[in-house]
């Protein structure tokens, strides 16, 4: 039986940069560097997570990597909601680091904002009390 989600896997053009992305514009931290070798080229992907001990983590692959060695995966970008306890604090810190982010937003289920990143991949943050 499923217990948890632990990885959610991010297919990017450029897992260095987007490492960047998230790590000094959003806050995540770098968890683990994997080194994968495919035809004499090595490509470089990223766990990163909000916090060290974070129940879940995203990877970040090279999409020219996964469709070399998977060419069957999806490589497009799944849509994920995250959750902060002080949004209007999360939206600031994001506006400050330069996160292009839509304005917050009031929905049945509370405040909520999206933003994207460097490769206009959109992600949404909802406040949890």
């Amino acid at each position: 039986m499923i217990k948890s989600i632990g990885q959610v896997m991010l297919y990017v053009n450029d897992t260095e940069n987007a490492k960047n992305f998230w790590i000094n514009k959003v806050g995540f931290k770098l968890i683990e560097e994997l080194v994968n070798e495919y035809e004499g080229v090595k490509y470089f992907s990223y766990v990163i997570a909000p916090e060290e001990k974070s129940d879940v983590q995203f990877v970040l692959h090279s999409k020219e990597f996964v469709s070399k060695v998977s060419p069957e995966v999806g490589l497009g970008n799944p849509s994920i909601l995250m959750s902060s306890l002080d949004i209007e604090n999360t939206y600031n810190m994001f506006i400050k680091n330069g996160v292009k982010a839509n304005p917050i937003v009031n929905v049945f289920e509370g405040k909520v904002f999206n933003f994207c990143d460097e490769e206009e991949n959109y992600y949404a943050i909802r406040e949890v009390k």
